[in-house]
């Protein structure tokens, strides 16, 4: 999953950071040429970037949710299992 989110990111990215220079280089085939770094590189390295952050923070919400679902289960096992009934 985190490989189809790397590659939707990246295009993404590269694609907003592009596209102004993707139109005027059609419109005009002479117009300069982007160096490498800028036109791949550096979506490339923004996309890694932001596919851990977001990754990352899905992972801590995971975590929390476990420990969440732990936390209700124990204070269920204690309030109304080891609790007796009147």
């Amino acid at each position: 999953m985190i490989i189809v989110s790397l590659i939707i990111n990246t295009i993404i990215i590269f694609l907003v950071l592009n596209i102004g220079y993707i139109r005027k280089k059609r419109e005009d085939p002479n117009y300069p040429d982007k160096p490498f770094r800028h036109l791949v590189l550096f979506p490339l390295a923004l996309g890694i970037v932001f596919t851990l952050i977001v990754d990352g923070f899905k992972g801590v919400f995971i975590y929390q949710l476990a420990l969440f679902a732990a936390a209700a289960l124990l204070l269920y096992w204690i309030f109304y299992i080891l609790v007796p009934r009147k």
